[in-house]
């Protein structure tokens, strides 16, 4: 503890009259470290959706400990979701107004270990999450819808629509990574604590759930061991796929919600095989080519708001109702490497062998110093000179070659793709997408015997990368047919 406290611990209990002799709480949460000179401890008992007993000790100031009395006070005995609501402002009303200059963290910190007790319940009540992910039963009532609040303005305004739309909404946040958070400083914002207090500001829950070991398994690992096969990994769709949707499926079971939503831009349209993915009214903000691997069983409760508006109508909607993430910027880089430096953060992970760097006959032009370093199509980088422009066309892992050629060899007119989810029937397909940023090519598909797709191209495109995506789109360009992995391209 730092000096200016007094060497005594300060602690303090607090216990809700007349509960007996409780079980052991479900749910542990601690925010705060001394070097700050600031712990806040929160233990909670949940029992049939209700916080029967919430306990706190507080090593630190008066502040600390009165905001905690203040906040165990406001929330024992009441609903999960009506803990989940209680906000910086209501601790500060329960206290008689605002604390003194300085001493303002107080409410962050004991409102972020009480949050992290919630974490850590719906953590030990996860069980499949973590191993092969959560389809979910959809079984909850009426309009009711759990959120995903990323701290940015599309996530804050799918919250706000879905709840003058008449839903109750419930907003959830997820941990990834040890890395999204803004600073290292203890009372600090942070994603998390942006998004709950963007959350509370509206009059909305909050939960976190920590999908660390999930995200680590199912997306940072698979990106890394994508590099090291030869392949271009797309972590957004493996979120998608693995992580996001099934969590938001498992929270809202567990509050008795039926909907799940996101940000994202897109729409869910009907047809005679069920929901279908569709393209949003914002065409240069389509995200339905990273949403493919949906379940239709999750698509069936997914709720997209956004679906239906210009980004610039969505800012402006931030504006109007006062949300202070209106004019957050636009995230571009993969959530994990902010730096974008995606070579330096695989070559932590692992130990990447020289190689050849050939031409198509197999003519030695150059060194390389592991093959995680290229992927199909890249250009710059490739530590050989030529009297013409070389891209990569090929990566071989095994021989720890990186093969090169000319644009022209980078042209394909024939796709394998696999891991299909199918939404409607293959011969709806009609083009096929096979970037994020490209556009649809027209395309007839046959599907072979061993559950491999293959689209035949009505004209080439450049640099297709085994381990990317191809979204299949129908007649009219609207609706994804299915989506899939490219497993090989060829001319």
């Amino acid at each position: 503890m730092p000096e200016t406290y007094s060497p005594e611990v300060i602690e303090h209990l607090v216990r809700p009259r007349n509960v007996g002799d409780l079980p052991e709480p479900n749910g542990l949460g601690e925010s705060g470290d001394a070097a700050c000179g600031d712990i806040a401890r929160f233990s909670i008992r949940i029992e049939d959706d209700a916080l029967r007993d919430a306990r706190y000790k507080v090593y630190g100031c008066a502040a600390c400990i009165a905001a905690g009395s203040a906040l165990s006070e406001l929330v024992n005995g009441k609903t999960l979701l009506e803990a989940a609501r209680v906000s910086k402002e209501d601790i500060k009303d329960a206290l008689g107004g605002p604390l003194p200059v300085g001493k303002e963290h107080a409410l962050t910190l004991v409102l972020d270990a009480l949050h992290k007790a919630f974490e850590d319940y719906w953590n030990r009540e996860a069980g499949a999450l973590l191993v092969e992910g959560y389809g979910g039963n959809g079984a909850g009532r009426g309009k009711t819808v759990v959120a995903a609040m990323s701290g940015g303005v599309d996530s804050a305004v799918t919250a706000l629509l879905l709840k003058e739309a008449g839903y109750e909404v419930a907003a959830v946040t997820f941990r990834l990574h040890d890395g999204e958070k803004g600073s290292r400083s203890c009372c600090s914002p942070d994603t998390v604590l942006f998004a709950r207090d963007t959350a509370h500001r509206m009059g909305l829950p909050h939960f976190t759930l920590n999908l660390k070991d999930l995200f680590q398994k199912r997306v940072m690992r698979d990106f890394v061991g994508s590099y090291e096969r030869g392949r271009t990994p797309n972590p957004c769709v493996a979120c998608n796929a693995h992580v996001k949707f099934h969590a938001a499926a498992f929270l809202a079971d567990g509050l008795g919600f039926r909907h799940v939503a996101t940000g994202h831009y897109a729409r869910v349209a009907e047809s005679p095989e069920g929901p279908a993915l569709a393209r949003p009214k914002d065409a240069t903000k389509d995200q339905t080519y990273v949403l493919w691997p949906i379940p239709k069983e999750l698509l069936a409760r997914t709720v997209f708001p956004l679906g239906d508006y210009e980004k610039t109508e969505v800012r402006r909607i931030a504006e109007d109702r006062g949300l202070a993430v209106a004019y957050t910027p636009e995230s571009q880089d993969i959530c994990f490497i902010p730096d974008g430096n995606y070579r330096k953060f695989v070559r932590k992970q692992v130990a990447a062998e020289p190689g050849e760097v050939v031409d198509g006959s197999g003519n030695v032009l150059g060194r390389h110093a592991g093959v995680v370093d290229f992927t199909v199509g890249q250009r710059r980088g490739i530590g050989v000179s030529a009297n013409t422009p070389l891209y990569v066309t090929e990566v071989r892992p095994r021989s720890k070659q990186v093969v090169v050629g000319r644009r022209k060899e980078l042209e394909v007119l024939e796709v394998g793709v696999r891991d299909i989810n199918w939404f409607l029937s293959p011969e709806e397909a009609r083009s096929v997408q096979v970037r994020y940023n490209g556009s649809p090519v027209e395309c007839e598909v046959e599907e072979l015997e061993d559950g491999e797709l293959v689209a035949r191209l009505a004209e080439p495109v450049m640099g297709v990368a085994p381990g990317q995506s191809a979204v299949f789109y129908s007649g009219d360009g609207e609706r994804v047919v299915a989506g899939g992995v490219v497993a090989r391209s060829g001319s």
